[in-house]
C-alpha cells in the first residue's frame, strides 16, 4: 500500500466561482467500456495526491504506484472500539482494484496523478453528480 489521499476539486472549475464547498471527485457521464457498468459499477474522475518522486526513486513504475494508491483508498478505516463487528466501509467506497486509466499530471512545479476509477456505489457524498442510470437501457418487445 503506497499512502496516499484524494485532492478536492470545485463543482466548476472552469468558472471563476469561489464556492467554498469541496469534494473529492466527480462522476462521469461518458460510456466506459467494463463489465458491469451502469448497474455495478460507475466512474468517478478523481486527482490522486502523492510523492511521486520518493516512489519513483525506489524504481516503482508508475501503474505501481496507482495500484498501490488504489489498495490504500480500498482500506477500511480502524474501528474505534475494540470489539467492533460493523463492517466498514472506506470513506470514498469501494474502488475496483485495476484503475480504468491514469495519467501523471504537473501543476505548480507538484506532481499528481489523474486517474478514472471505478467505484461501485452510484452516489456518494464525497463525489461530485451521480452515476448514470440509463446507460443500458433497452426497448424489449
Amino acid at each position: 500500500m503506497i499512502k496516499c489521499s484524494l485532492m478536492g476539486m470545485k463543482k466548476y472549475s472552469f468558472t471563476s466561482c469561489d464556492s467554498e464547498k469541496i469534494k473529492y471527485g466527480r462522476y462521469l457521464s461518458s460510456f466506459f467500456n467494463t463489465s458491469g457498468y451502469g448497474k455495478k459499477c460507475w466512474a468517478v474522475g478523481v486527482n490522486i495526491d502523492v510523492d511521486y518522486e520518493k516512489y519513483e526513486k525506489e524504481g516503482l513504475a508508475l501503474d505501481e504506484v496507482v495500484k498501490g494508491c488504489v489498495e490504500f483508498l480500498n482500506a477500511p478505516p480502524k474501528s474505534k472500539h475494540k470489539r467492533g463487528r460493523k463492517r466498514k466501509i472506506p470513506k470514498y467506497g469501494f474502488f475496483r482494484a485495476e484503475p480504468y486509466k491514469y495519467y501523471l499530471k504537473e501543476k505548480n512545479n507538484k506532481k499528481y496523478i489523474q486517474a478514472i476509477l471505478m467505484v461501485e456505489d452510484r452516489k456518494r457524498r464525497h463525489f461530485w453528480g451521480q452515476g448514470r442510470k440509463d446507460v443500458l437501457k433497452r426497448n424489449r418487445k
